[in-house]
């Protein structure tokens, strides 16, 4: 009997737990799986949005996008923001985290940490809007401190030779303080004995970052330069409200990219062929960190 009645309360925990996935499921299948695989299919079709037949063309729109300078420009546009971005918002939000951690000025922390943190709840069209206004190279802000201080004006956004790098910047700004919070919670899990012990030892403080500090933090490191990865490669308002991927393109990236076939030029197939190249870039991507992840992350 009590077997039976194990096995039954068993049973019944079980489907308890399913009915209570059941609409998770439900709701992962119909916004998640099912739009990647009618992602794949339509891009196997040609047509415009406002015709109901479509032709079947096979991987012709791949080999179109493949034939295409620009989208070899797209692609490297996209590569490299995602270098820059992810590179320069992972040095900072350590470099902040460990010295607010580190920091006893309660006021000033409090100070600094919203300074950082508050461009992340503010709307991204908003920052653009601003940004846009500070970074002109005639009347913005910026440039008139630069001719006050009796330098010649920076072309910021204006230049293609540097408007990728601004545009980084601004999302750099606007992105760094979710991260800086996330490590510094990760800094929180340090025990304090493994400093007490190294100062014990008279161990540098450089030594200590880099041998105590970093393989500590290091699962949070890899989750949130994942997280930024995957963030940058969806990069779309700034680009769209600052430069329209211009000037020539160098702004251009490939979520502006799809946008564009989709919606300016009328060929859903590209944009689709496009949005499954930007999948398999994903996917890549995040399974290269997690695999150098495997022999860099020290687990506790």
């Amino acid at each position: 009997m009590d077997r039976k009645n194990i096995s039954l309360s068993e049973k019944k925990d079980r489907i308890l737990g399913f009915v209570t996935a059941a609409p998770a499921m439900a709701l992962l299948f119909i916004f998640t799986v099912y739009p990647v695989f009618y992602l794949i299919y339509y891009s196997l079709f040609s047509g415009s949005l406002i015709s109901s037949k479509k032709a079947f063309v096979g991987l012709d729109n791949y080999k179109e996008l493949w034939e295409s300078e620009t989208f070899h420009k797209v692609l490297n546009n996209t590569i490299l923001y995602t270098v820059l971005f992810v590179g320069l918002t992972m040095v900072l939000a350590v470099i902040i985290a460990v010295w607010l951690n580190g920091s006893k000025h309660r006021k000033l922390n409090s100070a600094v940490e919203s300074f950082i943190f508050t461009p992340h709840v503010i709307s991204m069209v908003s920052v653009s809007i601003v940004f846009l206004w500070l970074m002109d190279p005639d009347t913005g802000f910026l440039n008139m401190i630069i001719t006050r201080l009796g330098f010649s004006k920076f072309p910021f956004l204006s230049s293609p030779a540097t408007s990728m790098f601004s545009l980084v910047l601004v999302m750099v700004w606007k992105s760094v303080g979710y991260y800086v919070l996330l490590i510094m919670a990760a800094l929180q899990t340090v025990p304090s004995n493994i400093y007490e012990a190294a100062e014990l030892d008279d161990t540098s403080s450089m030594r200590t970052f880099f041998k105590i500090t970093l393989p500590m933090i290091s699962p949070t490191i890899l989750f949130t330069s994942v997280v930024a990865s995957i963030a940058s490669f969806k990069i779309f308002d700034s680009v769209n409200v600052m430069t329209q991927g211009g000037p020539v393109d160098s702004t251009n990236t490939l979520v502006y990219y799809i946008y564009s076939f989709a919606f300016r030029y009328g060929k859903p197939g590209m944009a689709c062929a496009a949005g499954v190249v930007l999948l398999v870039l994903v996917c890549i991507m995040t399974y290269v960190q997690f695999g150098v992840g495997k022999k860099k992350v020290h687990y506790q």
